[in-house]
């Protein structure tokens, strides 16, 4: 994947800047913003360690520093003047791997609007040839008309009224370049609602939908009208990973989100996501986290 062009640097830089003096008023660690509801701001000053996560559908587009992200399958380095498009909900591991204090990780994160991609595919062409890879994870190199797109969204919510008139141009161009890119099909079939990305999109939904239902293949392929050897294809071509394991995923994510926000102990947060064997869920917990539940409870703060 190449770098972020010189004559691109410059508009990067100021971009960094302007999101860097919006960051600058908050303290602690990371520093977040939400200008927009679908705009977040996001600075680290430090390398950060592993964090497991689920990622919605969004395109981070960093601005200075490097992130390292990864699912069950592939690893993505994504370094400054390179966006990560992401189609579906996903389970990853994130860190942040270069930043310090006086060169901080910052990077913009932009919801993705299916009816946005759906209004503007047919008139949004790929100026290059793309790459027919229907994983939900695309890493590309931003253009200036894309960070400029950026810009102008930011620059926009710093008046309300240009915040109003100006900001859902910007936000709008910003899905026609993603579009337009060699990363743009993994968009265009989640626009149309084309196979795999559609009946993909409604599997993820029922299962994230009761963490703790007790699904089958076959009933899941059945709701989104396929057979369960496509499920399986089609799931293991966009997630990396087969219907079963991303559902634990979740599981083991929620489950850690209950008991490291102290809301609930070990064994209940267990049960709460669909373990019916504490001992189970705590090996399951052990070998995705690195530590055993109990570790995670007893650094929960208390109330």
């Amino acid at each position: 994947m190449s770098q972020v062009s010189p004559e691109d640097r410059v508009p990067l830089d100021r971009l960094a800047d302007r999101s860097l003096a919006v960051l600058d008023a908050l303290s602690g660690e990371p520093r977040m913003a939400r200008p927009d509801e679908g705009l977040l701001l996001l600075s680290h000053r430090q390398p950060t360690d592993s964090l497991a996560q689920v990622y919605d559908p969004v395109v981070c587009l960093v601005l200075r520093g490097t992130k390292e992200t990864s699912t069950t399958d592939r690893t993505y380095s994504i370094a400054a003047g390179q966006f990560l498009i992401v189609s579906h909900d996903m389970p990853v591991i994130a860190r942040i791997t270069n930043a310090s204090h006086d060169a901080p990780y910052v990077a913009m994160i932009v919801s993705l609007q299916r009816e946005l991609l759906a209004d503007l595919h047919d008139i949004a062409r790929t100026k290059t040839a793309s790459v027919d890879d229907p994983h939900a994870l695309r890493l590309g190199t931003a253009d200036a008309q894309l960070i400029d797109a950026f810009d102008r969204y930011l620059r926009a919510l710093e008046d309300p009224n240009d915040a109003e008139a100006l900001a859902p141009l910007a936000l709008r161009e910003i899905h026609y370049r993603l579009l337009s890119s060699p990363q743009g099909n993994v968009l265009r079939g989640l626009a149309l609602g084309d196979r795999p990305a559609k009946p993909i999109a409604q599997a993820i939904e029922l299962l994230r939908r009761d963490l703790a239902a007790r699904l089958s293949v076959s009933a899941i392929a059945s709701h989104v009208g396929l057979s369960t050897s496509a499920l399986h294809h089609h799931f293991k071509a966009v997630t990396g990973t087969s219907p079963v394991q991303y559902q634990k995923q979740l599981r083991l994510l929620e489950a850690r989100r209950l008991i490291q926000s102290n809301s609930q102990s070990v064994t209940d947060a267990a049960y709460t996501v669909g373990y019916t064997s504490p001992t189970q869920f705590s090996r399951e917990y052990r070998r995705a986290f690195g530590r055993p539940p109990s570790k995670d409870r007893a650094l929960a703060p208390t109330s």
